[in-house]
């Protein structure tokens, strides 16, 4: 290498790049690493400043193909100090050649913690079966590094066999090392690992559950709602009960429809607190049954599961729950009433591109009899371009506390139909003679002067 580039400094790193450069080209050609190539790499990764360091590494990270080359570049590391040694096995990782991998395995016994770590890191790509059980024992470790490496790795690793290594691992692993593998199966996607998962959501020592249940929330499958159901009804403490329904309520949003019969079974036997949970995880899935059942539960002997029904049907999507809603909206329940009111200004709503249904609102409007319901219908109704919407935003101008509000709707309603007719400057004039907000009033005038 010349050494005049060599104390040039940060400014001479493209000359750099392009002897590198044309020296690759050159060893491409070759079976063997080019010698001098070799040297000059070894000695910018060896060179204490960063971006002399960064230029070789990048070399062995992109440029110098090579299963040979592999072996000559990780033949550096034992003559390096912890800092290179640390980055070479970054970029022994990520150039992701297999030939590097004893070299690696060699850097598990250095005295420093970062060296360690990077080695750790390197075997997510580098790695192969035989690794899973050390990167377990790294994973349940007390350092935090080390730790954050190997699981970092375990995540990262491929192959057909990976999986059931790890599951193999947490089988047998104490608490500390399981929970944490637990994570790692969830975060694979390892369905291999469910029944593991399952079980110990149920027996294990409460760190072990809590983090099967963080598994099992990603896991599980429509075809496992009874299984999981059957883990919520197991679980002891508010915490593992709480995770317990997350995990249900993924499941369904997930699963969707297929999720509703197994729920409905779970119902017959529940208690309040799991029927909640069940109709929760219902309106979750969606879909005729889903609404079927949960309507049933309109009929329950305790009030908090009858509540809890009201809720999910004011939350739902479909209009098919329209009828139900305003049977409720007209009982005599107050809370339900609200709740049933709320649900069907939601559906009446625009919504994207679907404009307002205003047909719907005018059903809607004799049953909002307090002003937060009152003002939910005129700000549906301020939402629509059609000339009805007018017509019913008009009795809010009587007076009252929504006056001001209905004048806002009624000009910007005005504003966007697409024909100023005579309905439309009869509202426009009522605004003028109620309103009292004096911006409301010169866009109502504006509007009437330029029809």
């Amino acid at each position: 290498m010349n050494r005049t580039l060599r104390f040039c400094g940060s400014c001479c790193c493209w000359l750099l790049t392009l002897a590198v450069g044309a020296a690759a080209i050159t060893a491409r050609a070759q079976e063997e690493p080019n010698a001098e190539l070799m040297q000059m790499i070894a000695d910018l990764v060896r060179d204490p400043q960063r971006e002399m360091r960064a230029l070789g590494l990048q070399q062995i990270r992109d440029e110098i193909p090579g299963e040979a080359a592999t072996k000559r570049f990780a033949e550096l590391l034992p003559s390096l100090p912890p800092d290179a040694q640390a980055a070479l096995l970054e970029a022994l990782g990520e150039r992701g050649d297999p030939t590097a991998r004893p070299a690696v395995l060699a850097m598990l016994a250095s005295d420093a913690e970062p060296v360690r770590a990077a080695a750790l890191g390197a075997l997510g790509v580098l790695g192969t079966t035989e690794d899973v059980a050390r990167l377990a024992e790294k994973a349940a470790g007390d350092s935090s590094l080390e730790q954050t490496a190997a699981i970092a790795s375990l995540m990262r690793l491929r192959g057909d066999q990976i999986d059931a290594a790890i599951v193999a691992e947490a089988t047998t692993a104490e608490p500390t090392g399981q929970s944490r593998l637990l994570n790692v199966l969830g975060r694979r996607n390892a369905k291999q690992a469910l029944p593991l998962v399952l079980a110990a959501a149920k027996e294990a020592a409460p760190p072990v559950r809590l983090a099967a249940l963080d598994a099992l929330r990603l896991l599980a499958e429509p075809k496992d709602v009874a299984d999981v159901l059957a883990v919520l009804r197991s679980a002891g403490d508010s915490e593992c009960r709480a995770k317990a329904e997350l995990a249900l309520l993924a499941v369904c949003q997930r699963g969707g429809a297929a999720c509703a019969e197994s729920l409905a079974a779970g119902l017959s036997d529940a208690d309040t607190d799991t029927k909640r949970v069940l109709i929760r995880a219902l309106a979750r899935a969606g879909g005729d049954q889903a609404l079927q059942t949960i309507c049933g539960q309109l009929q329950d002997n305790d009030g908090a599961v009858r509540d809890e029904a009201v809720r999910a049907l004011s939350n739902w999507n479909d209009p098919a729950v329209a009828d139900v809603l305003f049977s409720l909206a007209s009982g005599d329940n107050l809370r339900h009433q609200v709740l049933a009111v709320r649900g069907l200004v939601r559906l009446a709503d625009s919504q994207g591109d679907r404009p307002a249904d205003t047909a719907l609102l005018a059903r809607i409007q004799p049953l909002a009899k307090r002003p937060a319901e009152q003002r939910l219908v005129l700000g549906a109704l301020s939402r629509s371009d059609a000339e009805d919407a007018l017509t019913l935003a008009l009795p809010y101008l009587a007076g009252g506390e929504l006056t001001d509000e209905a004048a806002l709707a009624v000009v910007g309603i005005a504003d966007r139909v697409s024909v100023r007719n005579a309905t439309v400057r009869e509202a426009l004039q009522q605004v003028l003679e109620t309103s009292q907000h004096s911006l409301v009033r010169q866009r109502a005038q504006e509007i009437l002067e330029n029809p």
